[in-house]
């Protein structure tokens, strides 16, 4: 080959190179992606600035989903301001969700939206009802609809909407204690500790030097994913950790029996919950539709949430399924999670669903953790549980270790105080303070909660005992419990006179109950309040009532018939002591054992 033809060679190519980019700068710039879509499944601009990147997860990497799968923008422009056009810096809020990650995970964003962890229709409602302005517990409301026009309204967009999962996050950033909302990133998204100190450095640089670890989107759903939000109100992340709120202020760091959390509220070190103690995170319990919603509307937790305790601890024999008979996405899930697909996978008895991390192996029943594929071993219901007279008594009123318990409040509005508008994220003028004082941990209260024509004993806790200032003239008192899932369970269930003789759990509150001379005495520890009753209590000693309220329609406290059917069983373990052969007698045939009863025996009279 000559020279003349190497030198024409040479500029041909350097000709189309030239035109290349010629066309790519001035045409492709301004293809659609529709126009285009073979490119953008191929190849990404993105990388020509954010590379190298790494962190990503097997599922999200960019080695089979494009960049703008989830960021949206345009990825087949070498230019800023092309490319980043409509992109979105956080993906999975709810207001891009249906964009963005509903394209592959189909149908989501509509559970999502309905769900409670999303609408807080119950709080909304609750706080209504308390505030005058709904009769109706039961209604359903949507904060994001919520309009700041009544007392109640400006009371939960002051002190309540920041938590729910379509608060919009508008930067990328670490989960934290304080973080609220993000849609989808609020649970998936991860950051490892490198990730974290890129992201510092990101900031630090005022967002000029770009981070090169792209935090994992993944199942990985750790209790930290959790404990923003539900270390709040029944402040059910920080009970099961094993700590409890104090009205201390944040001068104890460093002593091991207290914890200050990065908002400086201090908690008190208490027992933990068993499955915690274990090593079970909060997702080993909430599945996906417990916490994403099963695309239904519910009015309350208790009606969405599906998981119960004869799930995996039950006495009978499993009803399991094999890998091949599991739906597909089941399937997939499985695999994602790297469990054997040998393994049979049990159904749950209240919801009928399939618990992917519960296996029947061996005649054996284990549960499989999320996060750390650990093989727990599932323990039967103790004899005492399955007996006919507890049939109605639900898991957690015995296995309750301790609940929080606040039994006095002050709650009115400053007129002249900054207040800060959660939903608006504006400062305003007014606030609603809140002076909170009696933080107890203690067994809870124990009421009846009634649905479908059943009636279950369940535990109950101090919804709203409260001063209600709305305005300088008047001051309303309010007193409603609340049924609470306390997160608190121990494998030891209580004792026959923890409940049977315990006049907090019988609804009268603290004080001395005392059985003599075959009568029930109850001396009161707190002073009365405007209703008559002390300030920890639910219900009257013995005594007819039509005050007693509590935050759901369906619940209630124990009837005076109730109670003095407890009491007379409180009654014979004033002499009989626990686990012995009359105290035992009595779970068979109590009405049997009465008729045959010593003439030692005082039966209590009403």
């Amino acid at each position: 080959m000559t020279k003349s033809n190497i030198f024409k060679i040479a500029i041909l190519s350097i000709t189309i190179l030239v035109l290349y980019f010629v066309i790519r700068l001035f045409f492709i710039d301004n293809i659609t992606h529709s126009e285009y879509s073979p490119l953008i499944q191929k190849n990404s601009s993105c990388i020509s600035c954010h590379t190298p990147m790494t962190g990503f997860s097997d599922a999200h990497s960019p080695s089979k989903i494009t960049c703008i799968s989830c960021h949206l923008g345009n990825n087949i422009s070498l230019k800023k301001e092309k490319a980043h056009k409509n992109m979105v810096t956080v993906p999975g809020n709810l207001s891009n969700v249906s964009k963005t990650c509903a394209k592959c995970h189909v149908g989501i964003d509509i559970r999502v939206k309905k769900s409670l962890m999303n609408t807080m229709s119950g709080i909304i409602s609750v706080d209504k009802y308390l505030f005058n302005e709904n009769d109706n517990l039961d209604s359903l409301f949507n904060i994001h609809h919520l309009q700041n026009k009544t007392l109640a309204e400006s009371h939960l967009r002051n002190k309540c909407a920041s938590c729910h999962i379509g608060n919009e996050k508008h930067h990328p950033n670490p989960i934290t204690q304080k973080t609220r909302g993000g849609g989808c990133t609020a649970c998936h998204l991860n950051y490892s500790d490198d990730g974290k100190n890129e992201h510092q450095k990101y900031i630090a640089s005022n967002k000029l030097k770009l981070p090169k670890i792209h935090p994992s989107l993944s199942l990985k759903i750790t209790d930290n994913h959790c404990f923003g939000c539900h270390s709040r109100s029944g402040r059910i992340a920080t009970n099961y950790e094993g700590w409890h709120e104090t009205i201390f202020k944040d001068t104890l760091y460093n002593n091991p029996n207290y914890r200050v959390l990065e908002d400086k509220r201090v908690f008190e070190k208490q027992p933990a919950d068993i499955h915690h103690t274990k090593g079970l995170s909060c997702i080993d319990c909430h599945d996906s539709n417990d916490v994403m919603g099963d695309g239904q509307t519910y009015a309350h937790q208790e009606e969405a949430v599906n998981t119960n305790c004869n799930d995996c601890h039950f006495s009978s024999d499993a009803n399991a399924v094999s890998f091949s008979e599991l739906a597909l996405d089941e399937q997939r899930i499985i695999k994602l999670k790297k469990i054997d697909t040998s393994y049979l996978f049990v159904y749950a008895k209240k919801s009928d669903k399939i618990l992917l991390n519960v296996i029947h192996k061996n005649e054996t029943n284990y549960l499989i953790t999320k996060n750390t594929n650990q093989q727990l071993l599932l323990s039967k219901p103790a004899d005492n549980c399955t007996k006919e007279v507890h049939q109605n008594i639900n898991c957690s009123t015995c296995h309750t270790k301790w609940a929080p318990q606040c039994i006095s409040c002050h709650t009115s509005f400053d007129k002249n105080e900054d207040g800060f508008d959660l939903l608006d994220k504006e400062w305003n003028i007014g606030t609603w303070v809140e002076k909170a004082s009696d933080y107890l941990a203690a067994y809870p209260t124990l009421g009846v909660y009634q649905k479908k024509g059943e009636k279950e004993i369940k535990t109950f806790a101090p919804g709203m005992i409260m001063h209600l200032q709305k305005d300088t003239k008047k001051t309303d008192f309010h007193r409603l419990f609340a049924p609470i899932s306390a997160h608190t369970i121990s494998k030891k269930g209580k004792n026959c006179i923890d409940c049977h003789n315990n006049p907090v759990a019988l609804g009268y509150g603290r004080g001395k109950l005392s059985f003599k001379k075959g009568r029930w005495k109850f001396t009161p520890k707190y002073t009365l309040e405007k209703d008559g009753l002390p300030k920890d209590a639910w219900i009257p000693f013995l005594k007819k009532y039509s005050f007693a309220k509590s935050t759901r329609k369906n619940a209630r406290p124990f009837t005076v018939k109730e109670q003095r059917t407890i009491l007379r069983v409180g009654a014979c373990l004033t002499c009989h002591k626990e686990n012995s052969e009359i105290a035992n007698s009595m779970l068979e045939n109590f009405k049997g054992m009465l008729k045959n009863k010593s003439t030692d025996c005082i039966i209590p009279i009403f």
